[in-house]
């Protein structure tokens, strides 16, 4: 799903920057650049297996099927940029997404060493906490269009557990991903108060205790409602795959979601 809307990401983008001609730019007049708003989740796949150091591979299960975890859920999420030059700037974005699920048991699952057999009561959880922090270089700059290439580090701490409800049967892992990524973002006037901005990052590399792909992509539209601030809103989409050896969490991760993300922005230290 989220290679469909990398792809969408970039016809879109593309018509704009190769129209324009001249070298000066009108987007990039600001030092620094944020936005806050709400995140609101429309699906989610979150696919988990915990191995155990002594009893080997567990049981991979879908949390969203085996426990009826939660997927329509709404977060707060900040993101920004801070301009050094015309060309050089760096980014961040944060949010935290915590889920519960409770369903009993229609198959067996091994967990960390531990089993939960069928027909009991069980409480599953999935915390997946972001912050990212990116260098980028401007490497196009037109009156209507601005294009970067951006490096960074996606620090994701994941905390995910099963419980059984009236029961012993518990178990807790978490585990603190620093996942490198490569990506673009930019941007396009669409009218005098409208404009169009996007971002792709993605991954496919092994660093340290894990290995895996890894892509996120967040698509919106912008109104320069007022002189300093606006509104905004659009599409996010994130896919990561990864095999964890951490001793924390030893098995695998894939969690896939789409949402949709409404926003105020502001900009201010102007040139």
């Amino acid at each position: 799903m989220y290679k469909r809307y990398c792809f969408i990401a970039l016809v879109l983008l593309a018509p704009g920057f190769a129209l324009a001609q001249a070298p000066e730019t009108e987007l990039v007049n600001d030092k620094f650049y944020f936005r806050v708003g709400g995140q609101a989740f429309t699906r989610f796949r979150t696919r988990v297996r915990i191995d155990s150091e002594t009893l080997g591979q567990g049981t991979e299960i879908t949390l969203e099927d085996a426990t009826d975890m939660e997927e329509k859920i709404t977060i707060a999420r900040l993101d920004g940029v801070y301009r050094f030059t015309d060309k050089h700037s760096m980014g961040f974005s944060y949010y935290d997404i915590d889920r519960t699920g409770s369903a009993i048991l229609d198959e067996e699952i091994t967990w960390d060493g531990e089993v939960f057999p069928v027909d009991i009561t069980v409480e599953s959880l999935f915390r997946q906490e972001v912050f990212e922090l990116s260098y980028a270089y401007t490497f196009l700059l037109r009156p209507k269009g601005v294009m970067a290439a951006t490096v960074g580090l996606h620090t994701m701490r994941f905390t995910t557990g099963l419980r059984e409800l009236g029961g012993d049967r518990e178990r807790t892992n978490s585990t603190e991903a620093p996942l490198p990524s490569l990506g673009i973002r930019g941007q396009y006037r669409l009218g005098e108060k409208w404009r169009f901005v996007g971002k792709i990052n993605w991954l496919d590399v092994t660093v340290g205790n894990y290995s895996g792909t890894f892509a996120d992509m967040l698509l919106t539209v912008e109104h320069d409602t007022w002189d300093r601030v606006g509104l905004g809103f659009g599409i996010n989409s994130f896919g990561l795959d990864v095999e964890s050896g951490d001793a924390d969490l030893k098995g695998r991760l894939d969690v896939n979601f789409d949402s949709f993300v409404v926003y105020f922005k502001g900009h201010f230290g102007r040139d």
